[in-house]
């Protein structure tokens, strides 16, 4: 059986548009397709790689930053008391009352009010007494230069009755108290 040339060229057409649209249909578009897909891949891995050396250059100056805010809390360490050392801390005040000639009347230390997100808490201390003008300042220039922070809030003077030289003294101060690690 001989077929004619014509029948054998539309035969080969045949086969040769068929194998075309087999491997457009099923290799080459399924290839674009990852192409594309991998093209936008690549655009945002480059993003991510810009980003991350925006945060590199970055990186040196948040690290001197970290190791100055480090070196102002281990400052600010010394100069907080933590609630354990409270105590030591009255006994400071009460020791500089003794060097100086003044009568206390009342010395009450409150408790600590904690300020939410803050790794410190304020102590208000109150105290009533008696000196002389000079006792009295040098009381105050003491408690100044504990190796504690103590902010006297308010400071009330009165005459000490009929005894001039006397004076009645009233003090509000507050002492910050450091948090302990891990509370909130």
């Amino acid at each position: 059986m001989k077929l004619r040339k014509g029948v054998v060229v539309f035969l080969v057409l045949l086969i040769i548009i068929l194998i075309v649209g087999f491997d457009y249909l099923y290799i080459y578009q399924p290839r674009k397709q990852r192409i594309e897909q991998l093209d936008k891949d690549i655009q945002i891995t480059a993003q991510k790689i810009e980003q991350g050396k925006q945060i590199a250059a970055r990186l040196g100056p948040l690290k001197e930053e970290y190791a100055a805010l480090k070196e102002k809390l281990s400052f600010l360490e010394v100069m907080l008391p933590k609630e354990k050392e409270i105590p030591d801390l009255l006994v400071m005040i009460q020791d500089t009352m003794d060097e100086f000639k003044v009568d206390f009347t009342n010395f009450t230390p409150q408790n600590i009010s904690w300020e939410k997100e803050r790794i410190y808490g304020k102590m208000p201390i109150s105290m009533n007494l008696t000196a002389n003008y000079f006792d009295l300042i040098g009381y105050l220039d003491r408690i100044e230069n504990l190796p504690r922070i103590i902010d006297v809030q308010s400071l009330n003077i009165s005459k000490g009755g009929r005894d001039t030289n006397k004076l009645n003294i009233s003090i509000n101060m507050l002492t910050y108290v450091l948090r302990k690690e891990g509370s909130p």
